[in-house]
């Protein structure tokens, strides 16, 4: 039963982080790092107007973090790294898609800012939820690890800021400077450079006490 409880989490982890990287889009204030180089690469290769583009980029980016989990870190693939690496762009543009429907990308900034809000405690809320599991690490979420497996004196928590920068570094060469687009980079970028830790790990100690009953988690 616990285990179905896991599987459980994991999914709709997924489903939050598909639905925070939607409030990401629609706001129209940036995204993450990570949604930010994806989002780079959705325009690079003109895929911004289909209902699939951010799952596809999304799709190859995590492949090429998934061989190097292979390669690395295998021990740290199972179940849940699988159902993160196909179902995140999917959840992401199904989200997109239905906002878009229910007229949800609205120009007016109040709105905006709530987006924005709403954004960045869905993504965190989300990845604090798959993440408790124990079911496997997302590919992005190991690559701090095999960092740290190779540099032991990098703690996880500043491998990750060398991710997150180098992801943000990649979405303003190709996104900002390249393509010259103002929706990659902006206040989201930095607000959730800055939050997205902090809320992670405030997310995964209520998590862990009241859902998966304190367990050792990736993210505490």
């Amino acid at each position: 039963m616990n285990y179905v409880k896991k599987i459980i989490g994991v999914l709709l982890g997924t489903m939050f982080l598909g639905m925070g990287v939607a409030f990401y889009k629609i706001s129209q204030f940036g995204q993450d790092g990570v949604s930010a180089m994806v989002m780079s690469f959705v325009y690079l290769f003109k895929l911004g107007e289909t209902n699939y583009g951010y799952t596809v980029c999304y799709l190859a980016i995590n492949c090429i973090f998934l061989v190097i989990m292979i390669l690395t870190l295998k021990d740290k693939i199972n179940v849940g790294s699988i159902i993160n690496l196909l179902l995140t762009g999917v959840c992401s543009n199904l989200f997109i898609y239905l906002f878009e429907v229910l007229s949800f990308n609205n120009n007016a900034i109040a709105l905006r800012i709530l987006y924005s809000v709403l954004g960045i405690i869905t993504v965190s809320f989300g990845i604090a939820l798959y993440g408790s599991a124990n079911l496997g690490v997302a590919p992005y979420d190991a690559m701090p690890m095999v960092i740290n497996k190779y540099c032991p004196k990098i703690a996880y928590k500043y491998a990750r800021i060398i991710c997150d920068l180098s992801c943000l570094v990649v979405a303003l060469i190709i996104g900002v400077i390249i393509l010259r687009r103002s929706d990659i980079i902006n206040v989201n970028t930095v607000i959730t450079f800055i939050t997205i830790g902090p809320l992670i790990s405030f997310f995964s100690k209520i998590i862990n006490k009241y859902i998966y009953k304190n367990e050792t988690t990736t993210f505490n």
